[in-house]
């Protein structure tokens, strides 16, 4: 972790609320915080502490909510607090993320490796057998004597520093591989949203191939749900990003929770997200969406300094897999139907079926 990750985290709370036209003093959270470290019997460490804080700040409603959801569960500890720590840091991280030709060619580098050092030592050992078999035979003195006082040395002095040479090489070696894996890890991590943890745009559409081939070959249908925030942008303006942030990780957890098997779900725009559900009818669909619509307007979440409560609601768009049709028109059809349902008031479910009365 690097090593200025606390800082950059404690400057977000220069954006803590005012009073009077001034910044809350951070001295009073800071005595708040020492003081519930305290009281939960818990180490007095950067990680509860940046937990507590940020959960104390309320200035992230999501986050505090979750905190606060493990406290009244009895659930906080050094477990849980890590976990919600790496949440936190998470959104203060942004790594520059090789591509698959770097992994091609790191590939490529260990194969040659590979195979060098495998060469070499079969050379060297032929090469060796050789001298060998012809310092077993009867030479006449001179070429005897050479070979033993200047040859044999020469070529031993030699196969050390190539064996030191390969050593040195396989380390190389084992140091690409390292680094191999930690390129996989940034694949993974590519096709993923920083904010809220599910898969983004790149990932959709990986995952969007793999169903297509599973459809085509179980000859079995599946659906796509397109989700749209309503009025997103009146939230943000009227909370702020920060906030903002917290309801896309919300909606992103609930969706994981609605969810389950081969189902994907991603973050494929601002506030749009969409889920692939396999193996499941036109009927099926609309009821997973209309659950998951339903839920989000249930729920509300508490922003400091407020009077009123965030409330979001969710506007849902859906469509069908024909067998052969490309992805595109697939999508076409699933927005079309999402600003149907945009266009009919928001907060409402609507299919493709309905685009056509």
């Amino acid at each position: 972790m690097k090593k200025n990750t606390v800082h950059s985290i404690m400057e977000r709370y220069q954006q803590l609320p005012t009073h009077n036209g001034k910044h809350a003093s951070s001295c009073t959270l800071d005595q708040k915080t020492l003081e519930k470290i305290a009281e939960f019997n818990v180490q007095s460490n950067p990680i509860h502490y940046s937990v507590i804080y940020e959960w104390l700040s309320e200035i992230d409603p999501y986050f505090t909510d979750t905190v606060q959801t493990n406290i009244d569960n009895n659930n906080y500890n050094d477990n849980t607090a890590e976990t919600l720590y790496m949440t936190l840091v998470a959104q203060f991280l942004h790594e520059k993320i090789p591509n698959e030709e770097m992994e091609s060619l790191l590939n490529g580098l260990i194969a040659h490796i590979s195979n060098w050092i495998t060469h070499s030592k079969q050379r060297q050992s032929i090469i060796l057998n050789d001298l060998h078999s012809i310092l077993e035979q009867e030479l006449p003195p001179q070429v005897s004597h050479t070979l033993t006082s200047s040859v044999m040395p020469n070529f031993l002095s030699l196969h050390e520093e190539t064996e030191q040479l390969r050593e040195q090489v396989s380390k190389s070696s084992t140091a690409v591989d390292k680094l191999k894996e930690e390129l996989k890890k940034a694949n993974f991590f590519a096709k993923t949203d920083e904010l809220t943890n599910i898969p983004n745009r790149r990932g959709f559409n990986e995952n969007m191939e793999g169903v297509v081939q599973l459809s085509l070959q179980n000859q079995s249908p599946f659906a796509l749900i397109l989700l749209d925030l309503d009025f997103f942008k009146k939230v943000n303006d009227t909370f702020g990003h920060i906030v903002g942030d917290s309801a896309l990780r919300y909606v992103s957890k609930l969706l994981k929770e609605e969810t389950k098997g081969r189902d994907c779900i991603a973050r494929i725009g601002g506030e749009e997200f969409s889920i692939i559900l396999p193996d499941t009818s036109y009927d099926n669909a609309i009821k997973v969406a209309e659950n998951i619509r339903l839920k989000i307007a249930s729920k509300t979440l508490s922003v400091k300094d407020q009077k009123k409560p965030l409330k979001l609601t969710l506007s849902s768009g859906i469509a069908i897999y024909r067998k052969g049709e490309d992805i595109e028109t697939l999508f076409q059809r699933a927005d079309e139907a999402l600003y149907l349902a945009k266009n009919n008031g928001r907060n409402r479910v609507c299919g493709e079926q309905d685009l056509q009365t």
